[in-house]
């Protein structure tokens, strides 16, 4: 009677033993997963940094010339056929405004993009 009893508390303290192991080392497994994930966050949110900054220092790079008004003209009088200039103003800093009178008689503006040249709508 006592072999068994002794069989069994030593079942009981084994199973006890693995229980706690197990429990522990599932701790130290969800220890190493956030550690993990916080450093994947960590490392994007750099990532997005420096990218943002790469960007940022390119555009102040970028030379940011504008095109001439006669050159916005020329662009307007392409778009526009057979129509007659009036004006050309710089309307905001990046946009030239060119006044066309067309062949019957109607103003018309075209809004002309200082910096790439392409006509807006």
């Amino acid at each position: 009677m006592k072999s068994i009893r002794y069989i069994i508390v030593t079942g009981l303290l084994v199973v006890a033993s693995l229980i706690v192991v197990n429990a522990h080392a599932a701790q130290r497994a969800d220890a190493h997963v956030s550690n993990d994930f916080s450093l994947r966050l960590d490392y994007t949110r750099d990532a997005i940094q420096r990218d943002r900054t790469r960007a940022a220092q390119y555009a102040q790079k970028q030379p940011q010339h504008r095109i001439s008004a006669s050159r916005a003209k020329s662009i307007a009088l392409g778009r526009v056929r057979g129509a007659k200039f009036i004006d050309v103003q710089l309307v905001s800093g990046d946009t030239y405004r060119v006044r066309l009178k067309q062949n019957n008689g109607r103003i018309i503006d075209v809004y002309v993009d200082a910096h790439t040249g392409r006509v807006r709508k």
